[in-house]
């Protein structure tokens, strides 16, 4: 049977938007391949807080010597254990590495696949331990994405595209695909396969209401997030609601028409979504980090459930989602943005959207990842 090991950084289990490579090992076993998924590995660190605990409390009960979930027929997820978290705090050395990936289960070092796919994250420190025919890394981010990663892991990082050592990447833009060929010099070849959006037979697409005041930001909260051009723009907008919905906000406090709620389910996200007549792209201007973000996976959620979209103006954004979205750069113009993003939703036609989301849909991604597969000897016969 054909095997591969996919290397993650979010489990399964936890209440958050499924990241791309989850929805590639996912692809990967719905086509017969036996998935092997490593999320972050548990250390002694993970006795404070609520999500650490959960972390560690899942190494504990199979040791990373049994899967402690099954997402998927033929998808096995893994939690390993480290002394340390793979963290730049905690690894400034590559010898430090040592006890990463020196913990490791023997079965995985013993083991050999047919395929190896991991994006950038901290289980990139399993890869010396990992015996594959092919290997493959997914870029996800820009360099600037690596600030909390371990510098000598970043490094190595480098070292494999510079040299070679991957039989393909695959960038999720097209600044990535430059920055790989331009200021990396990889010799392997480059594919673009942007993130996707959720498929039709999902039943995610639906009606939006877009007669409601209130909109959304799906997600938990990142360095590039920017809560503080929300909270300007609702001070303008004061009969509209405006609403956070995952975790890490806790720094940030309600205010008259702010509201910051738990994270729900990937499954439930359908169902939130369409309380909301427009969904929220507020990052910050990082030109390092934003050029290479074009399509964030928020946004196919957003569409694909009706909801109009209103984006910082940073980045690839504007480049990337066009006239589907929206723009501002400060409170007054996001403000503006939100306004006018309901009617560019209610303009666009069912057949419109449709088309578009089969066209972008993780499907269709599966589609070009299993081709590339094919061109790389991955034997990629359905069962």
């Amino acid at each position: 049977m054909k095997s591969a090991i996919v290397l993650g950084v979010h489990p399964f289990a936890v209440s958050h938007s499924r990241t791309g490579i989850q929805h590639m090992a996912m692809g990967l076993a719905e086509r017969g391949v036996s998935v092997d998924y490593l999320s972050v590995p548990a250390s002694p660190f993970d006795l404070i807080g609520q999500a650490r605990r959960q972390r560690l409390i899942r190494y504990l009960r199979h040791a990373g010597n049994s899967p402690n979930m099954r997402p998927a027929s033929g998808l096995h997820e893994f939690t390993f254990f480290s002394m340390i978290p793979i963290h730049s705090l905690f690894v400034p050395h590559q010898f430090m590495l040592h006890g990463v990936h020196g913990l490791a289960p023997r079965w995985l070092q013993k083991k050999e696949y047919g395929l190896c796919l991991h994006d950038v994250g901290p289980t990139m420190a399993y890869l010396p331990k990992i015996k594959s025919e092919k290997t493959v890394l997914r870029l996800n981010d820009g360099p600037r994405a690596f600030a909390t990663l371990p510098i000598c892991l970043v490094r190595e990082l480098e070292k494999r595209i510079s040299e070679g050592w991957y039989d393909e990447i695959w960038a999720v833009s097209t600044p990535l695909v430059e920055h790989v060929n331009e200021k990396l010099h990889s010799p392997s070849r480059v594919r673009l396969i942007p993130n996707g959006g959720p498929d039709q037979s999902s039943g995610i697409a639906g009606p939006a209401a877009l007669h409601v005041k209130r909109a959304v930001c799906l997600g938990s909260y990142s360095d590039w997030l920017d809560p503080t051009l929300v909270l300007k723009a609702a001070a303008l907008l004061p009969d509209w609601e405006f609403h956070f919905v995952g975790a890490g906000y806790e720094r940030f406090a309600d205010s008259d028409n702010v509201r910051f709620l738990a994270p729900v389910d990937y499954a439930d996200v359908p169902r939130l979504l369409r309380n909301y007549s427009v969904g929220l792209l507020p990052y910050k201007d990082d030109s390092q980090h934003m050029r290479y973000v074009h399509r964030p996976l928020k946004f196919y959620e957003y569409y694909a459930c009706g909801l109009g979209v209103a984006a910082a103006d940073v980045g690839g954004l504007r480049e990337g989602l066009g006239e589907m979205a929206s723009y501002g750069r400060n409170p007054e113009e996001f403000a503006q943005a939100v306004l006018e993003s309901v009617g560019r939703a209610g303009a666009v036609s069912a057949d419109e959207r449709r088309r578009f989301l089969e066209q972008n849909s993780w499907a269709a991604r599966m589609d070009a990842m299993w081709n590339a597969l094919e061109a790389l000897g991955f034997p990629t016969h359905h069962p």
